[in-house]
């Protein structure tokens, strides 16, 4: 049987994920940088999100509007204690990144907030339970291609021109679990 309701609500998980091990030290590793981080108010995204904090970045992150602000919230208050003294405010920023033109308008909110984009971590990603393939149907497909696969791509076409120049870059791309490198593929 299929859900309308989407997992990965973190605040009403029990108990709840911990998305950062306590005895994680710092190196300062990303001091300066600007990361962007879609889908950051839960799971991998959030543990990202604290630990590029930590390692002194400054965090934009993207959530689900009208679903997942509780987690967002609280994502954005915990960026803020952990960030560095020298980093810029976090920001969290609802957008459904299905769509070209939304992905497009975060990637100008980070640049319009903090000037560049070094880092981009594309991590949105939905998935629903259901029993069999039957209870997919057209919609339902193209929701997930377009949170999945279509905003990795959004995500990527316009937030290159901001960090292909920069020294550092780190693109991180998770497709159904796998983590691919950028040595691995060029765009």
């Amino acid at each position: 049987m299929a859900t309308e309701e989407q997992p990965g609500k973190e605040h009403l998980m029990d108990p709840i994920p911990q998305a950062l091990n306590p005895d994680y030290r710092q190196a300062n590793k990303l001091h300066g940088k600007v990361a962007l981080v879609t889908g950051g108010d839960s799971g991998i995204g959030r543990s990202v999100c604290y630990l590029f904090a930590l390692e002194g970045a400054t965090v934009a992150f993207t959530y689900v509007p009208g679903q997942e602000e509780k987690d967002a919230h609280d994502t954005l208050k915990k960026i803020q204690e952990l960030k560095s003294a020298d980093a810029k405010d976090p920001i969290a920023l609802p957008a459904d990144l299905g769509f070209d033109e939304n992905c497009k308008k975060v990637v100008d909110e980070v640049v319009n907030n903090f000037g560049r984009i070094d880092i981009l971590v594309n991590n949105a990603a939905e998935q629903h339970m259901t029993s069999t393939i039957e209870e997919i149907d057209e919609n339902r497909l193209e929701r997930v291609f377009r949170t999945n696969i279509f905003s990795h791509f959004f995500m990527t076409r316009h937030a290159r021109i901001f960090y292909m120049h920069n020294t550092f870059k780190v693109d991180l791309k998770y497709v159904h679990g796998l983590l691919l490198l950028d040595h691995y593929y060029r765009i």
